[in-house]
């Protein structure tokens, strides 16, 4: 089962080269994952630009942007089929107030996450009905 991770890491001052290695080393593992994740959140821009203002589908895309770093560097997650509907919701969200510095409200992040997993669905056949759930 994915796992978000949370908590603190500390790290000798003596193994600080091999924790940049390691880090190195996962986030060349991730790349294709992140590089597929922004490809859709491209798409979902496109999308939401024909329905929405400007500022709107601007406003979604920056949240999912977001959702993209929390998926590649703080959860274990190797598709979007197995996003769980506390990281959709809860984690992400806890995450977004402690590490973004905006105005958006707990509404707007559920919102753009559950207008992209809607775009994912109707418009990619990626379906994830677990997160879904957890964002009505």
């Amino acid at each position: 089962m994915p796992k978000v991770f949370t908590g603190k890491v500390m790290i000798p001052g003596d193994k600080i080269d091999e924790y940049f290695q390691a880090r190195k080393e996962a986030e060349e593992e991730r790349k294709p994952f992140r590089d597929h994740l922004e490809s859709l959140k491209s798409e979902f821009e496109s999308y939401l630009s024909n329905k929405y203002t400007e500022k709107t589908a601007r406003k979604h895309t920056n949240i999912i942007q977001m959702f993209i770093e929390f998926l590649c560097d703080y959860t274990d997650v190797e598709n979007l089929e197995d996003v769980t509907k506390g990281m959709a919701n809860s984690h992400f969200r806890k995450w977004y107030h402690r590490k973004v510095w905006d105005s958006s409200t707990d509404s707007d992040i559920k919102v753009a996450v559950r207008k992209f997993f809607q775009f994912l669905e109707s418009e990619k056949n990626i379906k994830n009905e677990k997160a879904l759930s957890g964002l009505k």
